[in-house]
């Protein structure tokens, strides 16, 4: 995995955690997508900054976080990106293997 394949799939956690609930922390979004919670900080100012997510300030220093039409755009972008790479990688692997069952049946194992 590339560092971009990781920031990609990153930002879709992201993104796909604030669309189910705008309501969640960055410490649940941190353990949903597994990663540190001061990165889960940086990826979600990050999305604020480019456009893909709202935040408001509700009662009790909490934030409600909301996907920007932008942000509902990316995220599909995303979703298409990482859906592509992964038929790519299975065919990559289905030739492979093809490949390697060859070389067995003419050797007759």
């Amino acid at each position: 995995m590339t560092r971009n394949d990781g920031d990609t799939e990153i930002t879709l956690g992201v993104l796909k955690a604030v669309e189910i609930n705008s309501n969640i922390t960055q410490r649940d979004v941190s353990k949903n997508i597994g990663i540190a919670l001061g990165l889960t900080n940086t990826y979600l100012k990050r999305c604020v900054k480019k456009g893909f997510i709202k935040v408001q300030q509700v009662p009790a220093n909490r934030y409600a976080y909301y996907l920007t039409p932008r942000g509902f755009a990316e995220k599909s972008r995303l979703t298409a990106e990482y859906l592509s790479q992964g038929f790519q990688f299975f065919r990559l692997v289905r030739n492979q293997m093809a490949d390697i069952f060859e070389i067995c049946q003419n050797r007759h194992w």
